[in-house]
């Protein structure tokens, strides 16, 4: 009978301090949880962009609109926010099986070196991709910050803009990635808060950080080939929705 009984209770007690050691081991999932808390986050902010098509001397830019008006975020498949990272997101067309509602249009006639024949052919139906980020030259503040809590109202940061058609892509890089040089030949992109309420911001790639304003890199879409610099000035501005 005690046999029995010592059999039945030694399953038990090994249950009892099971138990015990899970509750009184230490998380190790809690630090993480701490750091992802602790981690500074900014709002998303939805906006509404305009593609200027030419400058107030009537010289027009070398990323123009469609002719359809502004681009609204959420609406016509079109992606423009600023992102929790503080930079800038804006996407022409975020359906990638979808032909494009929505779209931009580059030129590249007036490249730095004028024997330079190369020129890239996008197409209306893909996806015309922008993006912001800081460069490692140049102090940075998140773009929803600009113009508030003492920050300034200017900056210079990287853009990045990729074009395709069905079979081949292209990078367009003002100071990004491998133009983000000390002395490099492309332009930043300039972000200036112009209003607070309502938070309007512009971004051109010219101004006293610049001092080859308008110049963007060419490359093939994995970096790897360099067709060559181009002038292409281009204005837009950002309203939160």
């Amino acid at each position: 009978m005690t046999r029995y009984r010592i059999v039945f209770l030694l399953p038990a007690a090994l249950l009892t301090i099971a138990c015990s050691d899970e509750t009184t081991s230490p998380d190790m999932g809690a630090p993480h949880t701490v750091s992802a808390a602790r981690a500074p986050t900014l709002p998303t902010v939805s906006l509404v962009v305009t593609v200027s098509s030419a400058d107030q001397a009537g010289n027009p830019y070398g990323i123009q609109p469609d002719g359809q008006g502004v681009y609204t975020n959420g609406s016509q498949n079109v992606q423009a926010v600023l992102d929790q990272s503080g930079t800038f997101a804006f996407n022409t067309n975020t359906f990638a099986k979808k032909t494009a509602i929505r779209w931009v249009s580059y030129n590249f006639n007036t490249p730095v070196d004028s024997t330079n024949t190369y020129r890239p052919s996008p197409s209306n139906t893909r996806n015309f991709h922008f993006s912001t980020g800081p460069s490692a030259y140049s102090p940075f503040t998140p773009i929803q910050n600009l113009g508030v809590n003492g920050n300034p109202t200017s900056e210079c940061i990287y853009m990045g803009n990729g074009i395709s058609n069905r079979i081949t892509s292209w990078r367009v890089s003002f100071h990004k990635g491998q133009e983000d040089l000390s002395d490099g030949p492309t332009a930043y992109a300039v972000v200036t808060r112009t209003s607070v309420s309502p938070a309007v911001w512009t971004i051109t790639p010219a101004g006293s950080c610049s001092p080859a304003s308008n110049v963007a890199s060419l490359r093939s879409g994995d970096g790897a080939v360099l067709h060559g610099y181009y002038y292409i000035p281009f204005f837009l501005t950002l309203t939160a929705k």
